[in-house]
């Protein structure tokens, strides 16, 4: 057996090196796309987590037949939002009662800082009277039978990103008879209504 030579099959160093430079190359062209996408996603769901706790401080209302509020303060943690529905009307929040934590990703904003805000109010409502309630501290109630008090006007609560300004913005409209919607809106002020 003269003349045996055994191969040894496998990748060399720079087939190594050329398939993880590609690899780098196409994570640098898809990682911008996927982080718009992550952040877009964080600001929706921060609005449906919104439109949650208002649906069920109405719920509880109805069910307790008596006034409910939706109660806005801030969060221990800096750049947090607490809001909850305070059944037992205290203004504080006790262990029975269900809350949400917004963050960063997707928190209440000034409405002042929303583009084409009266753009948006008079497309998805028309003439009717719109407020917008603090994003650091307010309060939203509703009577027992589940109707917005005052039952004239639209309540507004807009949400961005202090992480990804890109993203837009959200808007949960509460209208006088206690239903949604949720809008959403590029930082030009475009708004399309989400559901």
């Amino acid at each position: 057996m003269r003349g045996s030579v055994q191969r040894h099959t496998g990748f060399s160093l720079t087939e190594l090196v050329v398939t993880l430079a590609v690899a780098m190359v196409l994570m640098a062209v898809g990682l911008p796309a996927f982080l718009r996408a992550y952040h877009s996603y964080e600001l929706s769901t921060a609005a449906g987590q919104m439109a949650d706790i208002l649906r069920l401080t109405r719920y509880e209302a109805i069910r307790l037949n008596k006034p409910v509020d939706c109660i806005v303060q801030p969060a221990s943690t800096a750049g947090m939002t607490n809001v909850w529905a305070d059944s037992d009307r205290t203004g504080v929040l006790s262990p029975t009662e269900k809350m949400i934590l917004l963050g960063p990703g997707g928190n209440l904003v000034d409405p002042g800082t929303v583009p084409n805000a009266s753009g948006l109010i008079s497309s998805a409502v028309g003439s009717m009277t719109a407020t917008s309630p603090s994003p650091t501290s307010s309060v939203t109630w509703f009577d027992a039978r589940g109707a917005v008090v005052p039952p004239t006007t639209v309540t507004a609560f807009y949400l961005g990103s202090t992480v990804a300004p890109e993203a837009g913005f959200r808007a949960v409209l509460l209208l006088p008879a206690g239903s949604i919607q949720i809008w959403s809106g590029d930082t030009g002020g475009n708004w399309q209504q989400q559901r």
